[in-house]
């Protein structure tokens, strides 16, 4: 129940959350369009900037005016959320005019990061709303001016977006090789107990010696995985572009085939712990092997690997195959 002192605000609160909340689904909902004549990216940014700092401010000036005794009267009320939503109504406005021919990766993440800056605007009404005035206090503003100010702040193109969304995928893929390869250095028991609430380890969570043998292929195709997203980040970085819809096209296409590969990661890992499944080994490694080869196959003939990457991108095909063929040699000697 609010207190009473947000009594009188509930519905008015509840109004603009409702908005907001229809302002959210309508970023979601859309699909982008693609004609982009006339738009300049700068110009959009900008743009952004501005209407972010708007909302920002709208914000605080909700948490000081709800942060003092008096709370503010329904009239006072409706003409501080009628900013906020006049501003957040300019970022959706601004957001639908950013095309698709710069960049689905782009797109897909400004079309994030706003959303979060609408939820954040949202969570504090609601904490408002349901905890009364003093709980502006507790709420962390933070989040909404974090929200904010990445908005305030950016200014990418479809190789920045890129590259932030390969760094995110780089960094789980580095998480799982360094937990998968620190847990050899064991036999692999305990590593489910918090997940399955098992407080006694039975002989069939270990890994044998024999299994930690089967496992090193599997491990080194995720070490392959890591090598090349930080080979691929460097090329991207140095090489990629943004000048045509050709070159935008091969960045995006890229980063989908990349993020396929820290998704099988992900499920390889599991299946490497205690007790072993061979045969799923077998397979899921096989599917990374295949997802890395896609990802070969598709930026060896794009802008973003020249001669000097050429050697690098070798590397990785041998490792790919040499590791593959080992896991064959040694199940083959079962």
């Amino acid at each position: 129940m609010a207190p009473a002192n947000i009594g009188p605000l509930k519905n008015i609160l509840q109004n603009t959350i409702d908005n907001l909340l229809l302002a959210e689904k309508e970023i979601e909902g859309k699909v982008g369009h693609h004609a982009d004549e006339g738009f300049h990216l700068g110009k959009f940014w900008t743009d952004i900037n501005t209407v972010a700092k708007k909302l920002s401010f709208d914000c605080t000036k909700i948490c000081i005016c709800f942060g003092k005794s008096p709370v503010p009267t329904p009239s006072e009320t409706s003409s501080l959320l009628t900013c906020v939503e006049q501003a957040v109504l300019s970022l959706v406005s601004v957001f639908h005019k950013l095309p698709l021919t710069l960049g689905i990766t782009l797109h897909t993440h400004v079309q994030y990061e706003v959303v979060k800056a609408v939820q954040a605007v949202k969570n504090l009404l609601k904490v408002i709303k349901d905890e009364g005035a003093e709980a502006v206090c507790r709420y962390s503003t933070g989040v909404v001016w974090e929200g904010c100010q990445y908005l305030e702040n950016a200014c990418l193109d479809n190789k920045s977006a890129v590259l932030l969304g390969m760094k995110s995928h780089n960094s789980m893929v580095a998480d799982a090789f360094r937990e998968i390869s620190e847990a050899l250095e064991g036999d692999g028991c305990g590593w489910n107990c918090l997940i399955d609430g098992i407080e006694e380890i039975e002989d069939t969570d270990k890994w044998t010696d024999e299994d930690k043998d089967l496992i090193g292929p599997s491990v080194n195709l995720i070490k392959a995985a890591k090598i090349l997203y930080k080979r691929l980040m460097a090329a991207i970085e140095k090489n990629g572009l943004c000048s045509s819809v050709d070159v935008v096209k091969e960045l995006d296409q890229l980063y989908e085939e990349c993020g396929l590969i820290s998704s099988q990661v992900d499920v390889l890992v599991q299946d490497l712990y205690p007790p072993l499944s061979v045969s799923s080994m077998e397979e899921q490694s096989h599917h990374l092997a295949n997802r890395l080869h896609a990802v070969l196959k598709t930026c060896v003939p794009s802008h973003v690997i020249g001669e000097t990457e050429q050697s690098h991108i070798e590397f990785i095909q041998k490792a790919i195959d040499h590791n593959l063929d080992c896991m064959g040699e040694k199940l083959s000697k079962r």
